[in-house]
């Protein structure tokens, strides 16, 4: 049963982390993350190009929160901003959603986005009552791969991301 109701963000924590709102204070740190290139190079969104967009974009996180559409969240890891975790596209009647990730590359390959993405899928799942979550990520983007196969996510070889044909579909069913 969904006991979530989109009235008060739901800032997760970890061992290792908080798993938190993003606000006007992070502005730089969600421009770093969105504009890099070595971090998006498998991801064919458009990338901020300053502080205003990255500004922007907290504000449609925040507008489609309240929407009941998206739950994005900033990864902070030693009190610093290292990523970023999003449940999106989300629709709770068809108990479906879609999850995305960024994670600053001096972070890969410690265990802190399997860290986060456990704790993002239990609230989607436990919290949201969602029964299932997609994943679209770069056929090439192995860590991507890894991630989502270590979370038992299938991969769905007959679906495509229209308009992203580098992207293959990933999805958990609960």
């Amino acid at each position: 049963m969904n006991t979530f109701n989109f009235s008060t963000f739901p800032n997760l924590k970890t061992e290792r982390l908080k798993i938190r709102q993003a606000n006007f204070e992070d502005i730089k740190a969600v421009f770093d993350l969105r504009s890099s290139e070595e971090i998006n190079k498998f991801v064919a969104t458009k990338r901020v190009q300053n502080f205003d967009e990255a500004k922007d974009f907290i504000i449609t996180c925040s507008e489609q929160y309240q929407k009941k559409k998206r739950v994005f969240w900033l990864i902070e890891f030693e009190n610093k901003v290292i990523g970023s975790i999003v449940l999106h596209n989300v629709c709770l009647d068809n108990k479906y959603g879609e999850i995305g990730y960024k994670l600053k590359i001096a972070f890969q390959q410690k265990g802190l986005m399997t860290e986060a993405m456990q704790e993002v899928l239990k609230f989607g799942f436990k919290k949201m009552d969602l029964k299932t979550i997609e994943a679209f990520t770069h056929k090439n983007n192995m860590p991507s791969i890894a991630l989502l196969e270590k979370h038992n996510f299938v991969f769905q070889s007959e679906r495509r991301d229209r308009g992203f044909d580098d992207n293959r579909v990933w999805r958990i069913i609960i």
